[in-house]
């Protein structure tokens, strides 16, 4: 039976859990309900879930659970254009879509290293559009820090999630004139330190191609734990 916003309660405590697999489900779940759609899998308990989440420039999906489960959801998701993120066993299953990628996932536990003096968090729209085109969630509802020259940001890292379970390390990117000087380095270095005595851990998802960026992520503990599948559907996004 799937079931379309209940159980939810349910659903937390199944992602609960494992925080670090589902970070995105308990936020969605805690700070982001008004902009979500949760459907369950729900056969005497949770075999999976699927959520759309519709609070940015276009619907991101995520699937998780069984096989069977994934199936279901592939059959009945309405998305037409968008983000789909499952677990990379299938493959096989989803049938649409215009590129896809292979993700690792990520894990460390935060540790103080540094506090650098030049990073800052970023409040301002303004100082972001350098590097977004909509950097509205980062702002609103992520902490994102950031170097900035003249005014403006040009190399970040944001807390996508922060729970006292986990954050998530995501939108890490610098400015094509300021790679190749330590940029990221440094404010992955400081995002860790911050989340040290926030979270209990924190993961990422990083294209299994990116070797810069995980170069970066193992110098500060991460580890691979996993792999997911992404998939654009009419949308021209490099993870």
């Amino acid at each position: 039976m799937i079931l379309r916003n209940k159980k939810l309660l349910e659903l937390e405590r199944f992602c609960g859990k494992d925080p670090v697999r589902h970070a995105f489900c308990l936020w969605d779940l805690k700070k982001e309900m008004e902009n979500t759609e949760f459907y369950i899998d729900w056969r005497g308990e949770i075999k999976g879930y699927m959520l759309i989440y519709t609070g940015g420039d276009f619907p991101s999906v995520i699937i998780q659970g069984s096989r069977k489960s994934a199936e279901i959801f592939a059959e009945m998701m309405p998305i037409h254009r968008g983000v789909i993120h499952f677990p990379s066993e299938y493959w096989d299953i989803f049938k649409i879509g215009d590129t896809r990628y292979r993700i690792d996932i990520m894990v460390a536990e935060p540790r103080f290293y540094f506090i650098d003096k030049d990073v800052k968090v970023i409040t301002s729209k303004e100082k972001l559009k350098k590097l977004f085109i909509n950097p509205e969630y980062l702002v609103e509802k992520a902490i994102t820090y950031g170097i900035e020259v003249d005014g403006y940001a040009v190399s970040v890292a944001s807390a996508l999630v922060h729970l006292p379970e986990v954050w998530v390390l995501g939108a890490v990117t610098t400015h094509k004139n300021y790679r190749n000087r330590g940029f990221a380095t440094r404010v992955v270095g400081h995002f860790m330190s911050m989340a040290y005595g926030h979270t209990e851990r924190v993961v990422l998802w990083v294209r299994s191609d990116n070797e810069t960026a995980i170069k970066i992520y193992r110098k500060y503990g991460f580890k691979k734990i996993g792999e997911e599948g992404w998939i654009n559907v009419d949308v021209d996004i490099v993870p």
